[in-house]
């Protein structure tokens, strides 16, 4: 299961979390930045995956850096690392192709947006959707049905 989500810039500043698990608090969470911060700061690669504690227990940081931004992922030990590392490239492919170049200032400015992409792949912890095309009929059919939304409340 992937117990959480990060995007963060090469500063550390944090742009994107969604953690799946109900167990950590907030300060668990301050910590939880700060400690995956140091372990993408420390590495010289662009990809790899590391043991991590997490609430405790042992898990796995599996990271990628696209430019500036880092791309996260926090998987329990049933989870398949080599996927994700792929499924990463699947992610930034989807933010690529719906903000056209995706750039940290897009992360910035619409989270909304990267909340709604993440949700129409991982739900609870499970990746859903892998098919990049499909993320992105889902993800421009609920933008539309927002719109219609938004159209008759403001009628």
């Amino acid at each position: 299961m992937i117990e959480a989500i990060l995007i963060l810039n090469k500063l550390g500043l944090l742009r994107f979390i969604k953690i799946y698990s109900d167990k950590e608090n907030q300060i668990e969470r301050e910590e939880l930045i700060k400690k995956v911060f140091n372990t993408l700061n420390q590495s010289k690669d662009t990809n790899i995956i590391y043991d991590f504690e997490y609430l405790g227990e042992n898990r796995k940081l599996v990271f990628r850096l696209f430019g500036t931004i880092y791309i996260a992922m926090i998987l329990d030990d049933l989870e398949n690392e080599l996927a994700i590392l792929d499924y990463l490239n699947v992610v930034m492919q989807v933010l690529d192709e719906i903000f056209k170049g995706v750039s940290e200032l897009h992360l910035i400015v619409n989270p909304e947006k990267i909340y709604l992409l993440v949700d129409e792949m991982i739900s609870a912890g499970t990746i859903i959707e892998t098919n990049k095309l499909e993320i992105i009929s889902n993800y421009n059919d609920k933008l539309r049905d927002d719109e219609n939304y938004k159209f008759f409340v403001n009628k």
